[in-house]
């Protein structure tokens, strides 16, 4: 019996430790964003690249230098880069030991007729963009940055080193960006 007793209150003494205590306050689970699949930045930067080349033609082409890359950054949103020249300029070369100011002229106004149309790919580019990528939510960004190349012989009044075009998704679907060239 004594047995018995000890056991029984052992038991009670006990219980209370056992009981569940109510939690002060349910902490939700963290949204995290959807991952972008690699193929979606893959097609984007293609679609970019086309349409640089498109500015060019067969007699004047674009010079870029290396594919645009995109990259999602997580809690800011989304960048495509690219670095192009506007113009496949002549260079230097044994065959080619000077060059004209005929040529520099002709390159400069070149560059300038094709930054129009660079500028309107781009921000054609910003709403492809801002459409595709629905995974980015809406707040975050969506930045498309260009930078252009220039050989050391060439004449670069009025033309830009970079020109970048940004805005959260939600504006890029409607258009409305901010346009900073440097």
């Amino acid at each position: 019996m004594r047995r018995l007793l000890l056991l029984s209150s052992a038991l009670i003494l006990t219980l209370p430790a056992q009981v569940s205590k109510p939690v002060a306050s349910i902490n939700p689970i963290p949204v995290q964003s959807m991952r972008i699949a690699r193929g979606t930045f893959t097609g984007l930067e293609r679609r970019f690249d086309g349409m640089l080349f498109r500015i060019g033609n067969l007699v004047e082409p674009i010079d870029p230098l290396g594919a645009t890359r995109g990259v999602y950054l997580e809690g800011f949103g989304a960048v495509l880069t690219a670095e192009l020249g506007l113009v496949l300029a002549p260079d230097i070369s044994p065959f080619r030991p000077t060059i004209t100011p005929e040529m520099i002229e002709q390159v400069h106004r070149s560059k300038l007729q094709r930054l129009p149309v660079l500028i309107a790919s781009m921000r054609e580019m910003m709403r492809t963009i801002a459409m595709t990528l629905i995974q980015v939510p809406e707040d975050q960004q969506i930045v498309l940055a260009v930078r252009l190349d220039y050989l050391s012989w060439e004449n670069t009044a009025k033309l830009p080193n970079q020109i970048m075009m940004r805005a959260d998704r939600k504006s890029a679907l409607a258009g409305e960006f901010k346009e900073e060239s440097q």
